[in-house]
């Protein structure tokens, strides 16, 4: 998906470096990682330095909501939702309330509840496979 990130418009980039750091900033759970992270999809991303300082710190769901409501292509605004689930369930626990937010955020951008829900059994898929994977190497 790096090659997808490239082709988003500049103020569509920015849009979804806001909606990472709102989910990292949602129960302030930030670690040196989880910002090496943000700092490696802005890099992949290709959003100049200069234009990082855009990058605003959102702090209500409703500001985020009105952000990637804007935005024309629903393919975008289904990519930053993914990625904001992703990021919400990288360290295998997901509050209700951040699941209830992240719910609000996509529908109040568009997004059909049932393709919310198949994202979220995406994301379980994966930490599934990533759990099974350490018992793998753990188990004899």
């Amino acid at each position: 998906m790096t090659t997808f990130k490239k082709t988003m418009e500049l103020d569509e980039k920015i849009t979804f470096m806001e909606a990472l750091n709102f989910v990292l900033h949602f129960e302030d759970k930030q670690t040196p990682l989880q910002q090496e992270y943000l700092m490696r999809q802005a890099f992949e991303c290709e959003i100049p330095a200069s234009d990082l300082k855009k990058v605003k710190k959102l702090k209500k769901a409703a500001d985020l909501i009105k952000k990637i409501k804007n935005i024309p292509h629903k393919k975008t605004k289904r990519f930053i939702l993914r990625e904001m689930i992703m990021m919400a369930v990288v360290d295998h626990e997901l509050s209700d309330e951040e699941m209830c937010t992240i719910y609000e955020i996509g529908t109040g951008a568009g997004i059909k509840q049932e393709k919310i829900n198949d994202f979220f059994l995406w994301a379980a898929k994966g930490v599934e496979w990533q759990i099974e994977g350490a018992h793998l190497v753990e188990d004899d």
